[in-house]
């Protein structure tokens, strides 16, 4: 009793609800313990380059004819592993559980000898792009357009770590200190590959298998030999770890062979048909320790998390029902349907029997508790010996009234029908309706579902502003940073209507800040955190600054809005361009009007 009244007090000052609303709020805060862990070491950064992609005797397995063909290229952290190592990494690098995708080549036509020069980057690769700075080394070196005809691209990596103790002492990103519980593993010792398959484009191929094979070069060998390795090599099934060298040669050295070989092949070949196999050529190199600016450690935490990030949404998408036995599925669901609907309904009477104390549901606990009183006050003030007598007493006379002074009815058989139209038996039983009502910790956590929800968004932002502020200052080096509303023409205004009008334009929010000479600007912070690509930016360069106000402006806008509207101009993406935003605040306004005129007033800027 005295346990049902602390729970009352309870659930009269809303902390009932806490136990599920806090479970979101726990799995939250684990969850970035758990990146955080990554990101509290710094690990250097290198640099994968892949490029001059084209193919050799590519034919359909089927056929044997040319295809429209193309090429994914991915980075595998742990394809040369052991399960003990893939067990071993996984618990100290969340990254590297999931195969990170970097882009694949458009298929130039139908052909059984094509040359990729198209590539389409990875949405993660176009994240890790915009989340670094153009400014910054690393965000320079990846950005940068190549116009030449051949294809090249670059991927960031980080440096694996073991628990073996034979590597580097790490350094912990927030003291500076050395870490002893993991080592940074040595390049040349890494289990990373370069993973380039070849696929095919048409429509049946998406339906099934459409891997023609793959190409895997290690990392290791890359960071040992130092050099790039450029030629042709054999295209190996999936899954494999080997790296062949191809027999095919590049056409330069063909050409330069002589004639007496060349007619010592023919006469060969005459009497061994050759087996034309499938074969592509690429040119891969790897640049360790990229970078040794300040800004490396933030850059080497933007990456780790945007490879976690991936690792997370990976592990989250479970096998389908296509990739999987429908008749193993139908036979499981069959032997193990009837026993997981006792188990789940003997679970539930539990937790309804329990539910029953804790006013769950408040009006059965009241009566609960109100019965218990009663009872606990029968026995605290008459003694039990009493108590027994009065109770046999009572059956006694109950049975011998029924019996001897009840007046008898008579008896009458009720056919099947009459019972199932009994207005006893439609009603069903009292207690077991009660009992029915009360809610399960399922139905509960149903209940504060979305107050949950609220409840983990406030302490995900909480989480975000701290790496947003660290980011901003550490990384971007910004000078100014905030949220704004721009005014923006809307989709569906007429050409021809008068630009005058207030109906043709509206606020929207954006987020902003101010990058040495550049004014980037996303649709909020959310875009800015997950790597969105900027709506626009302007260059504070040559004739560029401040602007006033127009008299169609000061027309437009109302006399509230006037003293919070900023208005700059520089060289934007197509020209000159000119916007016009609005402060939430006057601190705001002039903060930024000063990092305004301190960007488009530097030497530099010109």
């Amino acid at each position: 009793v005295l346990y049902m009244v602390y729970l009352a007090y309870l659930r009269v000052n809303g902390r009932f609800k806490d136990r599920f609303i806090s479970k979101e709020k726990d799995a939250l805060i684990e969850s970035e313990k758990k990146i955080e862990k990554n990101h509290s070491i710094h690990r250097p950064i290198g640099i994968l380059e892949v490029g001059e992609l084209r193919g050799k005797h590519l034919k359909t397995r089927e056929l044997g004819l040319p295809g429209s063909f193309y090429a994914t290229i991915s980075y595998d952290p742990m394809r040369y592993a052991d399960e003990h190592a893939k067990a071993s990494l996984a618990k100290i690098d969340a990254s590297s559980t999931c195969s990170h995708q970097i882009g694949s080549t458009i298929s130039p036509g139908i052909t059984s000898n094509p040359i990729w020069t198209n590539f389409q980057d990875s949405a993660e690769l176009m994240r890790v792009r915009y989340l670094l700075p153009d400014d910054q080394t690393l965000g320079r070196h990846l950005s940068q357009d190549v116009k030449e005809t051949s294809l090249k691209v670059m991927y960031p990596v980080l440096q694996p770590l073991t628990e073996d103790g034979e590597g580097i002492a790490p350094v912990d990103a927030v003291d500076g200190g050395q870490r002893s519980d993991v080592q940074l593993m040595p390049w040349e010792s890494s289990y990373g590959a370069i993973v380039i398959q070849v696929r095919f484009s048409d429509v049946l191929g998406t339906l099934f298998d459409n891997v023609l094979g793959e190409v895997v070069v290690p990392v290791a060998k890359l960071a040992g030999s130092g050099r790039a390795v450029e030629g042709w090599f054999r295209l190996l099934d999936v899954g494999t770890t080997d790296f062949i060298p191809g027999d095919s040669t590049d056409e330069t050295t063909e050409e330069a062979g002589t004639e007496l070989s060349v007619a010592k092949k023919g006469e060969e070949d005459k009497e061994l048909p050759q087996i034309e196999l499938p074969e592509i050529y690429l040119k891969a190199k790897f640049s360790p320790n990229f970078g040794d600016s300040s800004s490396d450690l933030e850059s080497s935490k933007v990456i780790c998390e945007e490879l976690v990030r991936t690792a997370s949404l990976s592990q989250g998408n479970g096998v389908g029902v296509i990739g999987s036995s429908l008749s193993t599925l139908n036979t499981v669901r069959t032997l193990g349907g009837t026993l997981q609907n006792q188990i789940s309904f003997v679970v539930d009477m539990i937790e309804k029997a329990r539910n029953a104390f804790n006013f769950s549901n408040p009006r059965i606990t009241v009566l609960i508790l109100l019965c218990l009183s009663v009872l606990w006050t029968v026995l605290a003030l008459i003694p039990t010996r009493i108590v027994i007598l009065i109770g046999g007493v009572a059956q006694f006379g109950a049975t011998y009234y029924d019996k001897y002074m009840s007046p008898r009815k008579k008896k009458r058989e009720m056919s099947s029908e009459d019972k199932k139209t009994d207005a006893s038996d439609v009603g069903g039983n009292v207690f077991e309706n009660m009992f029915l009502s009360i809610p399960t910790d399922e139905d509960l956590r149903r209940t504060y579902f979305w107050e949950a929800r609220r409840v983990g968004e406030r302490e995900r932002e909480k989480y975000a502003m701290a790496k947003r502020q660290t980011r901003v200052e550490k990384l971007w080096k910004a000078r100014w940073h905030g949220s704004l509303v721009m005014k923006e023409k809307k989709a569906d205004a007429n050409d021809t209507q008068n630009s005058s009008a207030r109906s043709s334009w509206s606020w929207k929010g954006i987020f902003a800040l101010i990058e040495g000479h550049r004014f980037i600007w996303w649709r909020s912070e959310k875009h800015f955190d997950t790597g969105e690509s900027p709506l626009g930016q302007i260059f504070f360069a040559g004739h560029s600054g401040l602007a006033g106000l127009s008299p169609l402006d000061l027309r437009e806008l109302t006399k509230e809005e006037i003293p919070s509207v900023v208005s700059i101009f520089g060289r934007g993406q197509q020209g000159q361009q000119k916007i016009t935003m609005l402060a939430p605040s006057l601190e705001l306004k002039d903060s930024l009007e000063n990092a305004v005129l301190f960007a488009s007033t530097d030497a530099k800027a010109d």
